[in-house]
């Protein structure tokens, strides 16, 4: 079973060395979404110790100890530990740069750590630190899923996006849509894991990525290699046409309708699935292109079309202001008060997986505006989502509004 192992201890009443039954019953997939939960269930031969708990360090991958865990064990005698809240404090996403070309590590998106269990007791309570059960090899990455997907996480899903010592053939990068609406000014991302593992056969990890416009194709490899690699690992591709025309020139004669699509290759020659970008209609507004962290903790982006509008809402704090000694005249002055931009953004008409896909976005952790070229850190106000079907409801656009993250002073 996944993560089981035995381990020795010392007795506090022998120098004898016993089994040390510390199991690890249940546990996550070894990729688990950080803001899910991260359960492990525990159990241990000597439960019925005097003062009996379990232990559990969380550390990073290879250490260094993040924190100590203590559970009291059930009256079944099990042990649980939720670790999600501590790993969480080590994944740190940042908005990524608008300048990106090829490839870049993905990290602060996702986390290696490892587990390590023992056993306390003792009429004064001692951890037996000799040779701890070890879960180790566990990636935790920036993502959020809806309960039933979570449920069907570990048994279906978490091989198909982080192929945990499978092949590469057929892995999905970490986004939902199987094609994105682009112009030519777009930039875009694909997440994708790209660990080497050795496990199945010839050591597998990524080594490109293949974008094909016109029956032309144009490879663009990952450097430095990962051909050294031990630890889990993530890429991240830039993949928006904005991005690739310095490399794919004819892109820039591209015209609506027209498609490439993005393909990532193993060192075993095996091909992930494929993303499909399609260039979008002339566009009759000024546009405004939003991008998000991902269910999955990739970064999507979307570009809203129709007509956008910029307001301002403004907060004055005032207080009753003398205009002399006598208090001839009397009135509000400001003392403090602030400003914050809002937009509200227009969509163009939503096809049925568009629809399905942009509620990441409303529940989206972290949120971008694309702003006179840089990146700015943004809020949904949006709070409610109404899903819409081409059969239901014909014709339909997503208005929501977005606010930015900075406060302005007045005074």
């Amino acid at each position: 079973e996944h993560n089981r192992r035995s381990a020795w201890k010392i007795s506090e009443r022998s120098n004898k060395p016993l089994t040390m039954a510390v199991t690890i019953s249940g546990s996550p997939s070894t990729s688990t979404p950080v803001y899910n939960k991260m359960q492990f269930v525990v159990t241990s031969n000597q439960s019925g110790q005097t003062n009996f708990r379990y232990v559990c360090d969380v550390e990073y991958a290879g250490g260094p100890t993040i924190v100590r865990l203590k559970s009291d064990k059930l009256p079944t005698g099990e042990g649980f530990f939720d670790v999600a809240k501590v790993v969480e404090t080590i994944i740190a996403p940042q908005k990524p740069t608008l300048t990106q070309t090829g490839f870049v590590n993905h990290y602060g998106y996702y986390q290696g750590y490892q587990l390590k269990f023992y056993d306390e007791y003792g009429s004064t309570p001692v951890v037996y630190t000799g040779s701890p059960t070890v879960s180790s090899g566990n990636t935790a990455f920036a993502g959020s899923l809806e309960q039933l997907e979570f449920q069907n996480w570990k048994s279906n899903l978490d091989d198909v996006y982080f192929r945990n010592n499978q092949t590469f053939n057929s892995v999905k990068p970490l986004t939902t849509p199987s094609t994105f609406t682009v112009y030519q000014d777009s930039k875009a991302w694909l997440a994708i894991n790209a660990t080497k593992y050795t496990t199945v056969g010839t050591p597998t990890y990524l080594v490109s990525a293949t974008v094909t416009y016109k029956s032309v194709a144009y490879n663009f490899a990952v450097n430095p290699s990962l051909s050294g690699t031990t630890d889990g690992n993530i890429q991240r591709f830039a993949c928006g046409p904005a991005q690739l025309s310095g490399t794919i020139a004819a892109l820039s004669g591209a015209v609506a309708g027209d498609t490439y699509t993005v393909r990532f290759f193993a060192s075993s020659t095996a091909g992930s699935a494929i993303k499909t970008f399609r260039f979008g209609s002339c566009q009759r507004f000024d546009s405004q292109p939003v991008h998000f962290i991902n269910k999955y903790g990739g970064i999507d982006s979307y570009t809203f079309t129709l007509k956008n509008r910029k307001r301002a809402n403004i907060k004055r704090e005032t207080y009753g202001y003398n205009s002399d000694v006598y208090a001839t005249t009397t009135y509000d002055k400001v003392w403090a008060g602030e400003f914050e931009y809002i937009y509200q953004l227009n969509s163009d008409w939503l096809t049925d997986a568009e629809s399905e896909w942009l509620i990441e976005l409303i529940r989206s952790s972290q949120v971008w505006l694309e702003l006179d070229g840089q990146l700015v850190e943004a809020v949904v106000n949006t709070n409610t989502y109404q899903f819409v079907t081409r059969r239901n409801d014909k014709l339909q656009l997503l208005q929501v509004e977005i606010a930015v993250a900075y406060k302005n002073n007045i005074l």
